[in-house]
C-alpha cells in the first residue's frame, strides 16, 4: 500500500511538470529557452571545472604506475640527450672494454606438486 501512495505522487508530480512545460511552451518560449540555455552553459561550466579538477588524478593503480614510469623514461632520455654524444660514445667504448660481462646465475626455482583428487569421482548431483 505504501508503494502505491508513493508511486501516484511520483505520477503527479511528473504530470504537473509536463503540464508546466506545456504552458511554458505556449506563453513564453523566449525565456524557456533562455532559461534552458543558462542552464547548459552552468553544467558545462561544471563538467570543465570537474575534467579539470580530476585530470591529475589517475583512478587505477596500473595508471599511476604508468605515468610514474613514464616520467622517469622521460628524465632517463633528457640525461642522455644532455651530455655530448661523442663523450658519450667514446666513455661508452672505453667502459665495455674495461668491464667484462658476467654471465647471471639462473635461480633455482622450486615447485611442488600439489596432489589432488584425481581419482574421486565428481558428484554429477551438485551441478
Amino acid at each position: 500500500m505504501n508503494r502505491s501512495i508513493s508511486s501516484y505522487i511520483v505520477y503527479g508530480i511528473v504530470v504537473l511538470g509536463l503540464i508546466g512545460l506545456v504552458s511554458r511552451i505556449i506563453y513564453s518560449p523566449g525565456q524557456l529557452f533562455k532559461q534552458v540555455f543558462i542552464m547548459a552553459i552552468t553544467a558545462g561550466i561544471v563538467y570543465v571545472i570537474y575534467k579539470r579538477l580530476t585530470k591529475g588524478k589517475p583512478e587505477k593503480r596500473e595508471q599511476r604506475a604508468f605515468l610514474k614510469a613514464a616520467k622517469r623514461s622521460k628524465k632517463r632520455l633528457k640525461q642522455r640527450s644532455g651530455s655530448n654524444s661523442r663523450d658519450n660514445i667514446a666513455s661508452f667504448s672505453v667502459a665495455k672494454s674495461k668491464k667484462t660481462i658476467k654471465p647471471r646465475k639462473k635461480s633455482d626455482i622450486h615447485l611442488t606438486v600439489i596432489e589432488g583428487k584425481k581419482n574421486k569421482k565428481k558428484n554429477r548431483a551438485l551441478f
